[in-house]
């Protein structure tokens, strides 16, 4: 028999597992990897445990999700958060070029804040929230929308005017 691995003439082999790959190899090649019990399939590349975990895996990425399902709550950025930094400021007595140092970031992002010309992204929302003590986030809960159901889409005739 011949060694799968090194090709030596020999009058027995062993079946190693070498990266995930049974081989039957001589004594010298067998160090190389982990002995399989006698009996066990060659050609078998995982442990069946590693399988199952992988296949559940790709079912759970695989699933589709619907978003509206739940009526689940999130945090979104509140419609009036240019009044809240500019009163939080005022109340704070400092002015803009004081807020922007403390916060450090540019007067002009701080007046394009105040102004709603500017929305923050998260790590400049952590930043107003912390220097001012402040939430410009809001909770919000996601309505349940009906599907509807039976009822029969929208056809090309419904665009069409008749005469």
């Amino acid at each position: 028999m011949i060694c799968e691995m090194c090709g030596k003439e020999m009058a027995s082999l062993l079946p190693v597992r070498i990266e995930g790959t049974v081989l039957s190899v001589c004594r010298d090649c067998a160090r190389f990897g982990d002995n399989v019990k006698a009996g066990g399939k060659p050609g078998t590349t995982a442990e069946p445990s590693v399988i199952q975990a992988r296949l559940q895996n790709r079912e759970r990425r695989m699933k589709t999700k619907d978003v509206y399902e739940g009526g689940e709550e999130s945090f979104e950025l509140a419609l009036d958060f240019p009044k809240r930094i500019k009163d939080a400021r005022e109340k704070n007595g400092w002015k803009q070029e004081e807020l922007a140092a403390k916060m450090n970031e540019r007067v002009s992002i701080i007046h394009k804040l105040e102004s709603g010309t500017m929305h923050p992204d998260d790590a400049l929302i952590r930043k107003v929230e912390k220097i001012l003590d402040i939430k410009i986030k809001e909770k919000v809960t996601i309505a349940a929308v009906e599907k509807s159901t039976g009822k029969k889409g929208m056809t090309l005739e419904d665009f069409i005017k008749k005469k």
